[in-house]
């Protein structure tokens, strides 16, 4: 058994080329913050995953996470929030222009990226919420708890794993799958405007949330020393790929049964298992 865990320890290890370096301690508290970014995924030749036809024709991600972002927005701003947000309309911002928008916010602000799963297998379903570092696990916690009321937990909930949107930016950050449009129950739900109202509402109340409580009540999690994710990582595989869904399906099961036993390595085995976004 001991042969075992040291085999996953040093996977982990190799697949960062030696670059995790927990933290030591605690986990500061996130920092008040009175702005948001809002940042709607793809957009513009970007479509990002898909349904397959309903009635009304394909539901595309780009023009659902765009809506949605704008209903966040409008219910952050009645509560007195500076929103941002990356596009406000149907074109593509590239990653590294998104992250250097939410590093220009600095400290006071934080990032929602927002998004619509989609996967070659149409069992799955389920709101997940990613997130990377430390500060930012509070919010990603707050979110998921109130987008799962809504939409239902996809059995991987919260989800930390080291992306462009959640390991590059300096302020807090967290990435958002409402639900999946290869589901065609999910399909069907967030066709509904009101349906996306709700999915809004649940993210807004997870944002204004973590600014009025911080991370109070919430256990804190080490930081993760990593180095920034970059487009190069990026694998060559289709969101809709079915291999891909696999793929990561069975290392997130990895994870679980390293964590349940032997929680250092399982932080080294999410480290090692990010697909960048």
């Amino acid at each position: 058994m001991k042969a075992v865990w040291m085999r996953w320890f040093l996977v982990g290890l190799v697949a960062l080329g030696g670059c995790l370096v927990p933290s030591l301690g605690a986990a500061a508290p996130i920092r008040p913050f009175s702005t948001v970014l809002l940042d709607p995924g793809h957009g513009g030749t970007d479509n990002g995953g898909m349904s397959r036809p309903l009635s009304g024709g394909r539901l595309l991600e780009k023009d659902l996470a765009l809506d949605t972002a704008r209903r966040v927005a409008q219910l952050l701003r009645a509560r007195g929030f500076h929103v941002v947000m990356t596009r406000t309309d149907d074109r593509f911002v590239d990653l590294d222009e998104r992250v250097r928008v939410a590093n220009r916010l600095g400290p006071g602000a934080v990032a929602v990226s927002i998004h619509y799963n989609a996967t070659g297998d149409r069992s799955i379903r389920g709101a997940e919420t990613f997130f990377w570092h430390a500060d930012s696990h509070g919010l990603a916690t707050r979110i998921d708890r109130n987008l799962e009321a809504v939409v239902g937990g996809s059995g991987r909930g919260l989800v930390r794993r080291r992306l462009r949107l959640t390991r590059n930016p300096t302020i807090p950050a967290v990435l958002v799958e409402c639900a999946y449009l290869t589901n065609a129950r999910e399909a069907r739900l967030v066709a509904q405007p009101q349906a996306r109202e709700r999915i809004a509402q649940a993210i807004a109340d997870g944002i204004v949330e973590e600014a009025r409580f911080g991370d109070e009540g919430i256990a804190a999690v080490p930081e993760i020393w990593a180095p920034l994710s970059r487009g190069s990582e990026v694998r060559k595989v289709s969101k809709q790929s079915r291999k891909k869904r696999h793929r990561k399906r069975h290392v997130s099961a990895s994870i679980e049964r390293v964590d349940r036993a032997k929680p250092f390595l399982a932080q080294a085995f999410l480290a090692a298992s990010f697909v960048p976004r």
